[in-house]
């Protein structure tokens, strides 16, 4: 077996093998940097990476399971900082700076969110949006509730939710819509990177949160009938 591995150019050493997973998902991290998930080729991955082609397959079956292990990483390694937010002096506004230098430094997610899973017509559309949304929404929407309600005026649990959601798109759309803000709006890269930013997005969202906690019990979308349960 193992004259056979060899014989196809496959790594039997351990330490090998790790760090040629290690140049393949760097790569994918760096290309999805540069272009769409759908134009990235193998090629181009052995390339860069300096890794024979044949260990894509290897070591992920295809190229999307090479983009879902990058996933899982990604997943793993912010949403350990995740929890370590909670420890800080200002959970929420830690939170903030820790999501804006995550997307900062790893554009090619918010690259991946805005062409993989806002448009279109991939066949693997289905398959990495539903990794995506399993590592990275769903996780997101299971902590920042209880963040909000932990830090906030807001104790009510959809209040909360509702809160949390607004917060994830206040800090996402200035990425995955990158030409409207340049163009339109000229706001820079740097800009987003910038501590008056942060502190932007924070006052808007406490001054939000306030807002909400302080709202009259809901009125009934069907019947006009105000609710006796009170949100706040």
């Amino acid at each position: 077996m193992e004259k056979s591995a060899l014989s196809k150019g496959r790594p039997v050493d351990l330490n090998k093998q790790a760090i040629q997973k290690a140049k393949l998902l760097a790569s994918a991290e760096a290309l999805l940097a540069e272009k769409s998930y759908a134009n990235i080729t193998i090629r181009e991955l052995a390339q860069h990476s300096g890794v024979n082609s044949a260990m894509v397959s290897y070591y992920f079956t295809n190229k999307e399971g090479l983009f879902v292990a990058l996933l899982d990483e990604m997943s793993s390694k912010h949403f350990t900082v995740m929890h370590a937010i909670t420890q800080s002096v200002d959970p929420i506004k830690t939170f903030i700076e820790t999501i804006l230098a995550m997307l900062t430094k790893n554009n090619g997610l918010a690259r991946l969110i805005h062409h993989e899973f806002s448009t279109g017509n991939s066949t693997s559309k289905s398959t990495l949006s539903d990794i995506f949304i399993d590592r990275f929404p769903k996780k997101m929407a299971s902590f920042i509730p209880q963040l909000v309600k932990n830090n906030t005026l807001i104790k009510d649990d959809r209040k909360a939710k509702y809160a949390a959601f607004s917060l994830v798109t206040m800090l996402i759309t200035p990425f995955i819509h990158k030409s409207i803000r340049q163009q339109a709006w000229q706001i820079s890269d740097e800009e987003l990177q910038s501590p008056l930013w942060a502190e932007h997005i924070h006052q808007q969202f406490m001054f939000g949160c306030n807002a909400l906690s302080n709202t009259q019990p809901e009125v009934s979308c069907s019947t006009g009938v105000q609710s006796k349960e009170n949100l706040s």
